[in-house]
């Protein structure tokens, strides 16, 4: 299977409104946007330590997860969900 069926496929059963995180206490739980995050890293319009608001969660082509911040996708383990 490539990449383009394996999306078409998993889109059937996830949205890019929520996301499914294992909490501090070990819990499965389900976040919808818009949630708060704390950026790691340094971007021409986010600040390392800046909070932000998750628009949408993707995957792209590539299969890599992303979140869309501010009209942009960004890489998820540059950035820190705040619960």
């Amino acid at each position: 299977m490539d990449n383009e069926e394996y999306l078409k496929e998993l889109l059937k059963w996830v949205s890019s409104d929520s996301l499914l995180i294992i909490d501090v206490e070990g819990l499965v739980r389900r976040i919808y946007c818009p949630f708060e995050v704390i950026c790691l890293a340094e971007f021409n319009d986010i600040d390392i330590g800046e909070k932000v608001s998750v628009d949408a969660y993707k995957i792209s082509l590539s299969l890599k997860e992303v979140y869309i911040i501010k009209g942009k996708a960004y890489l998820i383990y540059y950035f820190r969900i705040i619960l």
